[in-house]
């Protein structure tokens, strides 16, 4: 090849190279733009729609729930602290799942006895077989239709094996508390007058610590790519960085020292003593339900195994029975069991898994076990 003939293909070579940075620019400016247009707009926070035509956040569902004792005395005794009558719906955005009526909500109703349940005698049938449930947003089920929460799920399980009437009553948030400290003198003043063979205290672990929903953070990264103009590539950093953190155990070597020392775990511990007490003296058999945290259930990720011991430990040593719900979620994929990606509580399959636990302990005891 001549000088002459080389010379005249570097212009060439160059203006091709040019033509493809050019049409790289324009291809990664298109998707940039699709991307922008395409990407689905960020999720509403969870909302409560009331009946009054109000709409609060659903992190406010305690508040929103603790209402004025109307009618007082007038009242019947017993009863949970919830208003009778009172109907409202949660608004989730864009949910997924088949139980979300067409607006993105499901529907509550508390009935006249102050209770997030269907109608139910005041007064216990002959030979009935009752359970009351006690707890918080998990017991109340937050995100998931009347029919679909644990305590009626577990009702119609237990329906199918007993001649005898079921009668199994939801009271997540009817001690008005969503604690566990907060459950005794209800419990002492109006659970125990329902006489129910069993009392079912669902205890979630953030009753006894400052535990989050999830076991992760959500993290952003702190050096955007390019600066963070282009929104492409930051969801692409942003789930890279959230995947490494999801498959990273978390560090919970603390965790009993930590707990142990909390004033909310002592007062969590303590109150499941008086509640035993409560319940022993009133002849009432106290079934503690230890709930996991949906998240990080696969690859022995899940950060609070130690936390379910130290309460299982309790228990044993006060001679509490105590299920604890963690083997029936490990393994799965924590995002199939949330009620929507805002809202890590279980969903309806989260709630048939709590039932199907608590069916299993009581189908396999029962009788209160003998203390050893």
């Amino acid at each position: 090849m001549t000088t002459a003939s080389a010379a005249k293909k570097k212009p060439k070579l160059a203006k091709r190279l040019v033509l493809v940075v050019v049409a790289l620019g324009i291809s990664v400016c298109l998707a940039e733009v699709l991307y922008r247009v395409l990407k689905p707009a960020p999720f509403v926070a969870p909302q409560i729609w009331s009946s009054t035509g109000e709409r609060i956040p659903t992190s406010e569902i305690a508040n929103f729930l603790r209402t004025s004792d109307e009618g007082g005395e007038s009242r019947p005794h017993p009863r949970g602290s919830l208003r009778p009558g009172l109907a409202f719906r949660q608004f989730y955005d864009r949910p997924t799942l088949p139980y979300f009526d067409s607006d993105g909500c499901i529907s509550a109703v508390i009935n006249e006895l102050g209770f997030r349940d269907l109608p139910f005698d005041l007064k216990k049938k002959p030979g009935e077989f009752r359970i009351l449930t006690v707890g918080d947003s998990f017991t109340f089920g937050s995100g998931v239709q009347t029919e679909d929460t644990w305590s009626q799920v577990l009702e119609a399980l237990l329906r199918t094996e007993r001649e005898e009437h079921v009668e199994v009553i939801n009271g997540g948030f009817a001690a008005g508390s969503h604690h566990a400290a907060g459950y005794v003198d209800w419990i002492a003043s109006h659970g125990v007058d329902f006489e129910p063979d069993v009392l079912v205290l669902g205890l979630c672990l953030n009753d006894v610590g400052d535990v989050p929903m999830l076991g992760y953070p959500v993290l952003k990264p702190k050096q955007p790519w390019l600066g963070g103009i282009s929104e492409m590539l930051n969801t692409v950093q942003q789930s890279m960085a959230m995947r490494d953190v999801k498959n990273t155990k978390q560090d919970r070597a603390l965790i009993t020292g930590f707990f142990q020392r909390g004033k909310l775990w002592n007062g969590a511990m303590k109150a499941l003593t008086t509640i035993h007490e409560v319940t022993e003296k009133r002849n009432v058999r106290l079934l503690v339900a230890i709930f996991p945290m949906v998240t990080q259930l696969k690859n022995d990720l899940y950060p609070l195994t130690g936390l379910h011991q130290l309460i299982a430990a309790h228990c044993k040593e006060q001679g509490i029975e105590c299920v604890d719900l963690l083997p029936k979620f490990l393994g799965l994929e924590e995002t199939d069991l949330w009620v929507h990606p805002t809202d890590q509580h279980p969903n309806d399959e989260g709630h048939r898994l709590i039932a199907a636990g608590i069916y299993e302990y009581v189908q396999a005891n029962p009788s209160k076990p003998k203390r050893r």
